[in-house]
């Protein structure tokens, strides 16, 4: 696999994800102290400005480190931040990684993470040569439940409340 560092920008028809490097602090932060968005991905609310930049940095030294991937999606027309698109927990052989991904309220149901998780899952199989993706939903969600089957992710374990959702490459 190659240097994470390089794989960026990336486009789909109508958004591009770059680094969070990318976009305002301010921007980021809209997103990471969001509580309902927050619980839905298992994590921490921001509580300030200053835990954001250090939830960026954090990122920011994964990706220099070849440990994850987080990107910032940018509506290509308005250039408006969305929300944050991230591979990370790549197996020892890296042939497998798990995604998660965050969209700003006033934006989902829109279609933006069903156009991106198609794009991300082509990069993820073609550029970096997984064979299979896994996705946690820490709490029930119907949304992103659907939006995973309609992607081809299939159910393959629920643990501790939350459900898992694999998609293998086609051979």
């Amino acid at each position: 696999m190659a240097i994470f560092e390089k794989y960026h920008p990336i486009m789909s028809a109508h958004y591009t994800l770059d680094w969070l490097t990318t976009f305002t602090v301010k921007e980021v932060f809209a997103l990471r102290h969001d509580a309902t968005i927050a619980q839905q991905s298992g994590r921490e609310v921001d509580t300030d400005l200053t835990a954001t930049v250090h939830y960026i940095n954090r990122s920011m030294h994964l990706v220099m480190s070849n440990q994850a991937l987080l990107y910032g999606i940018k509506d290509r027309e308005t250039n408006q931040f969305l929300g944050s698109f991230c591979i990370w927990n790549f197996d020892q052989d890296l042939s497998q990684a798990q995604i998660r991904f965050e969209l700003l309220p006033e934006v989902q149901h829109q279609g933006v993470m069903s156009e991106v998780l198609a794009r991300m899952v082509e990069f993820a199989f073609v550029e970096l040569g997984l064979n299979q993706l896994v996705a946690e939903l820490p709490a029930p969600n119907s949304a992103l439940t659907s939006l995973l089957l309609a992607n081809h992710f299939e159910q393959i374990a629920i643990h501790d409340g939350a459900t898992q959702y694999r998609l293998k490459r086609e051979s």
